[in-house]
């Protein structure tokens, strides 16, 4: 099982235990709404593993109602629709996200991978603004500060790509391996025309 995948499992049991009622969704079947709810709870107690897509979404949508203010079930739907390839719809819920917790570090990471996915993998002004804010808040995520100096390197501000490298390089500690990395990236961004080689 992988790491998403658990997490949303997670999700769902703890939905379960609190007795969240159930929506009708497509692909629940045509079983009466207390019928389908005690049915899928029993599934979630005794084989998460076995939940489909759609029984998992309607699960998370239902927690949406419940608790309308938790950015966590919209993250969680986002994270499904991307799995699915639905790209634009995942990024609308990791923003759904973000409007009830603008700090959400799993949404304002997603959010930015997802709309530089969107755009070719070229780093957007919106997207570079939500890495540099994901860096601003946690200065562990590395990548995404890496990815805030991408996106100014391409809109063409160098000196500023540069800086956001530098002060990188400067806070990671002394035997961190990526260290090694950071002299060739700064030395390109130094010279004219140059962009930061991709994160990864």
């Amino acid at each position: 099982m992988t790491r998403r995948n658990g997490i949303i499992l997670a999700l769902c049991l703890a939905v379960a235990i609190g007795g969240y009622l159930l929506v009708g969704k497509p692909g629940m079947g045509d079983l009466p709404m207390k019928d389908r709810q005690a049915g899928l709870m029993e599934k979630i107690r005794t084989d998460p593993g076995a939940l489909t897509q759609a029984e998992t979404l309607s699960r998370l949508e239902a927690t949406v109602v419940e608790r309308p203010e938790d950015p966590q079930p919209h993250y969680f739907i986002g994270e499904i629709l991307r799995a699915q390839g639905r790209t634009s719809d995942a990024a609308r819920a990791y923003q759904s996200a973000l409007r009830r917790d603008n700090e959400f570090m799993p949404a304002l990471l997603a959010l930015g991978d997802a709309l530089v996915e969107l755009n070719n993998g070229a780093v957007s002004p919106e997207a570079t603004r939500l890495f540099a804010k994901a860096y601003e808040l946690d200065e562990t995520q590395v990548r995404a500060g890496m990815w805030a100096a991408m996106g100014a390197s391409q809109a063409g501000d160098q000196e500023k790509a540069e800086q956001a490298m530098r002060y990188i390089y400067s806070r990671l500690p002394e035997d961190d391996p990526r260290r090694e990395r950071f002299a060739p990236m700064i030395e390109a961004l130094s010279q004219p025309e140059t962009a930061v080689p991709e994160a990864e």
